[in-house]
C-alpha cells in the first residue's frame, strides 16, 4: 500500500542554470492532481503430490487484488486494509500432472 500528496508543482525551464527559481517555474496548468493511493496485493499457494516415484501432481492457486484511486493523496492502513480486501479479487486456477512412462 502506498500514497502521497503532490503540492508546488514545478517544471524545468532551464535545465542548465543552477539557481532554483530560475532553472524550475511553477507549472500552470489546469487542474491539479489530488495524489494517489495504490493497493496491491498477490498471493500464490502451490501443492506438490508424488502419486507414484517420477509422477507428480501439482494444483497452483493465485489471487490478486488491486484497488486504485480512493481515498487519493491519504494513507491510513486500517481503512486502506479494508479497502483493499473488499475489492474484487482475480482467482486463478491451474492443474498440472506428469507421468514417468517406464520401458
Amino acid at each position: 500500500m502506498t500514497g502521497g500528496d503532490y503540492s508546488n508543482w514545478r517544471a524545468v525551464s532551464a535545465p542548465r542554470l543552477r539557481d532554483y527559481e530560475r532553472r524550475f517555474r511553477p507549472f500552470t496548468q489546469e487542474g491539479e492532481p489530488d495524489g494517489f493511493n495504490f493497493k496491491q496485493f498477490r498471493s500464490n499457494t502451490v501443492l506438490r503430490w508424488e502419486y507414484r516415484p517420477g509422477s507428480t501432481l501439482f494444483l497452483v492457486w493465485a489471487q490478486g487484488r488491486v484497488q486504485d484511486g480512493l481515498d487519493a493523496g491519504t494513507f491510513r492502513f486500517g481503512r486502506d486494509y479494508r479497502n483493499l480486501f473488499s475489492a474484487h479479487p482475480d482467482n486463478t486456477f491451474l492443474v498440472k500432472a506428469s507421468y514417468w512412462f517406464s520401458m
